[in-house]
C-alpha cells in the first residue's frame, strides 16, 4: 500500500502539482520531495535540498537511525 501511495505521490509531483508530505517514513519522503524540512518537538531543526538532506549524515543519524548506511 505504501508503494502505491508513493507511485500516486509521485505521479502527480510529475505533472507539477505541489504536495506538502507529512511522514514519518524519512526515507521514502525524502526520495519523493524536492525540499524537505525535519522537525523536532515542533521546530525546524533542519531543511535544504532533500537530495542533500538525504546524505547528510546528521540527518541520516537523528531521523534514520545508526544503522542507516551511508
Amino acid at each position: 500500500m505504501v508503494e502505491a501511495v508513493a507511485a500516486l505521490i509521485r505521479a502527480l509531483r510529475d505533472d507539477g502539482l505541489t504536495i506538502l508530505l507529512v511522514e514519518q517514513q524519512a526515507s521514502m519522503a525524502l526520495s519523493l520531495a524536492d525540499t524537505a524540512y525535519a522537525f523536532e518537538r515542533g521546530c525546524v531543526k533542519a531543511h535544504g535540498p532533500a537530495a542533500v538532506m538525504a546524505q547528510d549524515g546528521r540527518i541520516r543519524e537523528a531521523y534514520f537511525g545508526s544503522q542507516a548506511a551511508g
